[in-house]
This record gives C-alpha cells, structure tokens and sequence, in this order.
C-alpha cells in the first residue's frame, strides 16, 4: 500500500510549485486573510510531508529508529548500573529514571541540529517566492517535534503497561516542560541555520561543542546529589532544568534544589528572539548565496 507522505521529495515539491503558480496568478482581490491562511497551511504540511520523508526515508521502517534510540540509551545505561550494583536515585524502575532523563534532552537536541541545515540544504525551496526561510523552519522544528510526541507517548505507554511506572502524575507539568524546551530547541536552531549560512563549518562545531551536554545535563544521575560547586556551574546549563522540570512530573515526591523554571524560559524566549533577528538581519546573505 503506498501512503501520499512517503511520497518522493520532488511530489511534495511540485504540490509546492502548483501552489506558487496558484498562488501568483490568483487576482488581488481574492487574496483575502482567510485565503492567506489557508496558503499558508498547505505550504507547511507541502514542507512537512517533503521533511518527512526525507528524515526518516520511503518507507514507516525509517521511522523505527527513532523509536528506538531513546530505549536503546535507556536499557544501556540501565545495564551499566546493573553492573555497578547501583539503583534509581529516586526509587523505582532505573529505566524510566533514565527515560525521564532522555525524552527531554532528545527533544532539544534534534530539533535544534534539525534545524541547523535549513537554508542550505533547502536552498532550491526558496526559490519559489511562496516558500520563506520561516516556513522552513518551522516545518523541520514541527516535523521533529510530532516525531518526539509520537516517541514518547508509545515509550511511555510501553513502560506503563509493562509495569515499570504509573501514568505521570502531572500531566500539565509534563506539556509545559516540553513546550518550552521545544522553543529553546527552535530558538537555538535558528540561530544556527543562520550562522551555518555565513559559516559553514559551524554545523561540525556546535555538534562538537554540544556534545558533552549529555553528560552534563543530568539525564542519568541527580544533579542535587552531587558537590555543591558542581552542581553551581551545571546549572547554568538550561537542558539541565529541562530534564528536571520533566522528570519532576513522574515522581510525586520528587523534590529538587536546582529546578528553576523562570531561568529555562528566560533562555527559550531569548534564543527565540535572537534567533528570529539574526534570521532578519541575515536574510539578504541567505537568498544571495
């Protein structure tokens, strides 16, 4: 059975063509805000079925990576502790522990290096004058987030029902800890589709110098149990908040000194901002290279 998303790039690029000429020919008068949005909608779910297919290839298999890379780390750190004779910090099954540790690092990790080759690898997009760098964006950042909720809620699912946890306790807590590290995963890549643009050797850099977060973000271990100089200079961190903000929804007793939601959402809102005005200010270079 073959599905309309797994369809080559180049459909989803020609639904895009047909709906510049459509669009370019339409008369003025017609062109009302209604109609403007609904533009708007097809040219991000054009780009969405285009990212789709090309992040995760023809067929659903592509997708099964995805899935398990999450439990791959978990069941891997799980069985280092084993070895170790160590248990969760927090009671319970080390591998929501660890769980609860990686959903929320993965979310901002691949949606900002998602987002990093935006404007070069998609460069012929934007050729087309109903296609912008925004909508680009904003098509990978949504693509790899609906990727993310779809992960956890099967991961989740699988631990519940398997016995390992119960539901989170706080839904709304769960939402809000994603939201936000959703738009610093945004903010931070558009900074760096733009930068990438003016230099192109900083995808290689950032993902070197990003690297180390995921030993420094506290995805497996308590950022609480360790020195109090340490834990001083780990903070400044935002991720680390991110995974404390998340993991919090699963534990009822769960307490932390170092969570500071105020300072995650002052970081997601300034990337935000930074990002869309470097993307402003750069936008003359980008169409001209």
């Amino acid at each position: 059975m073959t599905f309309r998303w797994l369809a080559p790039p180049r459909f989803h690029s020609r639904r895009l063509v047909n709906l510049d000429v459509r669009v370019m020919t339409m008369p003025m008068a017609h062109t009302s805000l209604k109609a403007a949005a609904a533009t708007q909608v097809e040219v991000l779910c054009a780009l969405i079925l285009r990212e789709t297919h090309v992040r995760f290839g023809f067929t659903r298999l592509g997708f099964l990576w995805v899935l398990i890379e999450p439990m791959a780390h978990a069941l891997g750190l799980s069985l280092i502790y084993y070895l170790m004779g160590r248990s969760s910090p927090v009671g319970g099954s080390v591998v929501v522990f660890f769980i609860t540790g990686l959903l929320p690092f993965f979310l901002w990790n691949k949606v900002s290096r998602r987002l990093i080759t935006s404007f070069t690898s998609d460069r012929p997009l934007l050729l087309m004058p109903i296609v912008t760098r925004l909508d680009i964006l904003v098509a990978r950042a949504l693509m790899e987030g609906a990727a993310w909720i779809v992960v956890t809620v099967s991961v989740l699912t699988l631990l519940v029902a398997n016995g390992f946890c119960d539901p989170p306790y706080d839904i709304a807590r769960v939402c809000q800890a994603s939201a936000v590290t959703f738009l610093l995963g945004f903010g931070v890549g558009t900074i760096n589709a733009t930068v990438t643009t003016l230099f192109r050797s900083w995808q290689n850099i950032f993902t070197i110098v990003t690297r180390p977060l995921y030993l420094a973000s506290g995805v497996f271990y308590l950022i609480d149990e360790l020195p109090y100089a340490a834990r001083e200079v780990l903070s400044w961190n935002p991720i680390v908040h991110s995974v404390e903000w998340f993991r919090s929804a699963f534990y009822p007793s769960y307490t932390t000194m170092t969570l500071d939601t105020d300072y995650l959402v002052k970081w997601a809102i300034a990337t935000f901002v930074i990002g869309l005005v470097l993307e402003r200010l750069a936008r003359r270079r980008v169409t001209s290279t």
